[in-house]
């Protein structure tokens, strides 16, 4: 049964444990949505170390289009971020005061739309309902290809040298390292 918006009736939220984001949750469709970004997320082109500029650049090109990130300042009530598109150009914009990894987030939640083929422009922010289908969708995305970025720089950062002789020489005491 589907509710206001296109939104499943008995759709909840939670939040996701590693980034504290609320996101949707439904009875029924919430895997299939999940496993459908999964397959689009290891398509992406992410390396590491990441650095969100190189992964838009990698992206537009894998798209056969110019990402333009940029700035732009919060008004109070106001967007904090925004996707335009034309048929050469993205453009991506992200509030100028958000802290990197918010802003990653901000952009993530906006390549979302774009990337599940969300028709139209978006500028998404305080004002935006919640229960919108379009809205929940690009934020599920925005957390599970931060939580894949996150579970791939970890990977990365433990096949660094040195870190398979310090593991193994604390041995059992692997919570006494800090990012471990």
């Amino acid at each position: 049964m589907v509710g206001e918006q296109g939104v499943p009736a008995g759709a909840g939220w939670k939040r996701r444990r590693h980034t504290g984001v609320k996101v949707s949750t439904t009875e029924h469709g919430d895997q299939e949505f999940i496993r459908r970004c999964e397959t689009i997320i290891s398509a992406l082109p992410i390396r590491h170390p990441f650095e969100l500029r190189a992964f838009l650049d990698a992206l537009g090109q894998q798209r056969g289009m110019s990402v333009i990130l940029g700035r732009m300042p919060l008004r109070r009530g106001g967007a904090s971020g925004l996707l335009a598109r034309s048929r050469e150009e993205c453009w991506l914009t992200v509030v100028a005061k958000a802290v990197p990894a918010h802003a990653a987030h901000i952009a993530f939640h906006e390549i979302g739309h774009w990337i599940l083929g969300h028709p139209g422009n978006y500028a998404c922010g305080r004002r935006t309902r919640p229960d919108d289908r379009w809205e929940v969708e690009a934020e599920q995305f925005a957390c599970l290809l931060r939580e894949h970025v996150n579970a791939e720089a970890a990977r990365h950062r433990d096949r660094l040298p040195g870190r398979t002789a310090l593991r193994a020489a604390f041995g059992s005491r692997r919570h006494l390292c800090a990012d471990a």
